[in-house]
């Protein structure tokens, strides 16, 4: 991305900007956000910096440059203010609705339910040092596993502070 003067952003090695300028002469920032196959350009010329620029250095899938609705599980929208100024929204909402689901499907399936009428998963009175609670297995385990990852991943996709140290506008 640096060869066609993109810089990483050092709070998020997976974002890239570039100054740009509007047509009507505005200085703004063009962002490319990267992440394993997936891409998403933040531009006045969006589609110029894909088909022109990216798409001269990697195969595109053409049938899948336009504007998504959905971006690594985040919903995306544009939004229009007030005062007619137009942004873009991005909500993890559907993503853990789809989780949430999933979680319901999966006890379903294996004969178990979440507890009823319960304050807190963890009794008030639990102590951890002395558990002797069964481990559990390997499909347990790695299921288990694969929730905390999305738990993760539910508080990156909340977060609104993404922001990027920049020290090429002076």
């Amino acid at each position: 991305m640096a060869h066609i003067g993109f810089e990483s952003c050092k709070a998020d090695p997976d974002v890239w900007m570039r100054k740009a300028t509007k047509d009507d002469g505005t200085r703004y920032y063009e962002y490319v956000l990267l992440y394993v196959d997936d891409l998403l350009v933040v531009s006045e010329n969006s589609e110029g910096v894909i088909r022109k620029e990216i798409g001269k250095y990697f195969e595109l899938k053409e049938s899948s440059i336009e504007m998504p609705d959905v971006y690594l599980g985040g919903t995306v929208s544009m939004v229009e203010s007030n005062n007619g100024q137009k942004a873009y929204t991005f909500s993890s909402s559907q993503y853990v609705k789809s989780a949430v689901t999933n979680v319901e499907t999966y006890l379903n399936e294996t004969g178990r339910k979440f507890p009823c009428r319960v304050n807190t998963p963890i009794r008030s009175n639990y102590r951890p040092e002395v558990d002797l609670s069964e481990e559990l297995n390997d499909s347990d385990a790695s299921y288990y596993q694969s929730l905390i990852w999305i738990l993760r991943w539910m508080v990156e996709l909340g977060r609104i502070d993404i922001t990027c140290e920049v020290s090429m506008m002076s």
